[in-house]
């Protein structure tokens, strides 16, 4: 039963190991994501400018460089998009590893609990031999 109940232990320890490591996922993916949400703004932000043009040059410069920041707001969007789907994966597997570790932890408090018991029993068998013994010297002529 000890055996059962340490390598119950070492395997909770994977487990909370394992939760620890997928927390960290998540921080680090929501840091992203939040990453591409600022790139995003400040993208945007900048496409909204303008400046009194007195060229043709100048407006082509200024439409060619509103192009290229609209193509970038587009990637970092497409680049939120996929870091967001990633961030629900991880969530969900966290989930599971998290439901994991209290599945083990509770069969963990189980044993433990019937160990106890054993060993309460055990001790009560012991109790009684002695009383017994005691008596029946205490009877004995």
């Amino acid at each position: 039963m000890k055996q059962q109940i340490e390598l119950l232990s070492r395997l909770a320890s994977l487990r909370n190991h394992k939760v620890q490591q997928m927390l960290g996922q998540v921080t680090y993916q929501q840091n992203l994501c939040q990453r591409y949400r600022n790139n995003i703004t400040g993208l945007s932000r900048l496409c909204t400018f303008t400046v009194p043009m007195t060229t043709p040059l100048q407006r082509s410069n200024q439409n060619q460089y509103k192009m290229t920041l609209h193509k970038m707001v587009e990637l970092q969007q497409r680049e939120l998009s996929i870091a967001e789907q990633n961030l629900s994966r991880i969530r969900d597997e966290l989930m599971a590893a998290m439901r994991s570790e209290k599945a083990v932890t509770h069969v963990i408090d189980n044993k433990m609990t019937q160990w106890q018991q054993i060993l309460g029993q055990q001790e009560q068998k012991i109790q009684d031999g002695l009383a017994a013994q005691s008596w029946m010297r205490s009877n004995a002529p």
